[in-house]
């Protein structure tokens, strides 16, 4: 199975203690949200969704946010998470031409709403959907192939209407490898999620992969720089997504020094290029992190450079680059002459790393992550 509910049960069958999630200070261990997504899929089927249905999301960070995220695909169907910030003919615009089933909103958000099979969640439903859900009986995994459609991610439009980007479970898992391999990402990364969870930023750099390992997220509502410092602090997290405008505001915030960010070992900044200035101060507050530079797209699943991404670029945090290719993205044709022979090596040695890393590892997905890296090794090697 590769539903993304399937490496939560392999993990509370394995570590059902471990926690998995926190929000709003509840710790919710890996056996605690396996029952929560098949109670939730058991919902979600007795609201009528099956195998291939859209169920579209217009929510802030929460548990349920995440407990839908896995629910939808233990069933089969497809999730859609629109931006909350949008008017309400926009939100409409969306679920319509994505011909969603199910919309499933905030109580603060419930104004913008727009569709049909509108469901709104009080406070109590976002800590947990289980609310809902009452003497519903869970619901079985529906089984998916790797080409089927995982994600719907609806682009900005800047151009004429938002259009819906088609993320496979194989995007999701190879750029899942790819993070696995530079980021170093195992059961002990502690990943801070403040991002907005709608925005591949923060579901998928890495988000949801830090779980496929085993780790811990602990989601923030919204960002504010004080309580992201103290979030740190009170849960020694190691990893973050940050936006350049919240980087900005942490390192401005008046009370940044009475915390003890020691903990967290790398941050991936996206959008811009950041300036040296702001990675210099960045590691004068965070003196045990490297910054990394991201860039990528909603249609490759956010995924493509990372710079200053390897543990050998700790030392000098301005240098280096982590370039990992995308599934069916062939790095040949990329930089020519030397250039390419050189980023070639460097990909089949990154990949022999993995193979090793996986040796010790035993968690769910090392058999999918065995399979794929002969797969690449042997792509890479022609």
């Amino acid at each position: 199975m590769i539903n993304l509910s399937s490496f939560i049960a392999f993990h509370a069958r394995r570590t059902p203690d471990r926690p998995a999630l926190k929000y709003r200070g509840e710790e919710i261990s890996y056996a605690a949200l396996d029952a929560r997504v098949r109670m939730v899929a058991g919902w979600l089927a007795a609201q009528g969704i099956s195998a291939g249905d859209i169920v579209a999301v217009l929510m802030k960070n929460s548990a349920a946010f995440l407990e839908l995220v896995f629910a939808t695909s233990h069933l089969g169907a497809v999730f859609l998470p629109i931006n909350f910030r949008l008017s309400r003919d926009e939100v409409g615009y969306i679920t319509g031409n994505a011909g969603a089933r199910l919309l499933i909103v905030d109580e603060e958000l419930a104004a913008n709403a727009a569709g049909t099979g509108i469901v709104v969640l009080d406070d109590a439903a976002q800590q947990s959907m289980t609310h809902l859900a009452g003497d519903v009986p869970p619901a079985p995994m529906h089984g998916r192939a790797p080409s089927d459609l995982m994600r719907l991610m609806y682009t900005s439009g800047t151009t004429d209407r938002p259009k819906g980007v088609m993320l496979s479970y194989d995007n999701f898992y190879w750029k899942s490898a790819d993070q696995t391999i530079a980021l170093g990402l195992s059961a002990e990364t502690r990943l801070l999620v403040v991002g907005p969870l709608y925005h591949v930023g923060a579901l998928d750099l890495p988000g949801l992969a830090v779980l496929w390992h085993g780790g811990f997220i602990r989601i923030e509502r919204n960002f504010e720089p004080e309580t992201t410092l103290a979030a740190i602090a009170e849960d020694k997290l190691n990893a973050a997504w940050f936006a350049p405008v919240m980087t900005s505001a942490m390192l401005t915030c008046p009370t940044r020094e009475r915390y003890d960010v020691s903990s967290l070992r790398w941050a991936i900044g996206g959008g811009e290029k950041t300036p040296e200035l702001r990675i210099r101060a960045f590691s004068q507050l965070f003196r045990n992190a490297r910054y990394i530079d991201a860039y990528g797209l909603t249609e490759t699943a956010r995924r493509r450079h990372l710079h200053g991404g390897r543990p050998r670029d700790r030392e000098d945090r301005l240098d280096g680059a982590c370039d990992c290719p995308r599934r069916n993205r062939d790095p040949r044709r990329g930089r020519q002459g030397r250039a390419g022979e050189r980023q070639r090596r460097d990909l089949l040695a990154r990949t022999e790393d993995h193979a090793r890393l996986l040796e010790g590892s035993g968690e769910d997905g090392v058999r999918l992550l065995r399979r794929l890296v002969p797969q690449r090794r042997r792509r890479l090697s022609r």
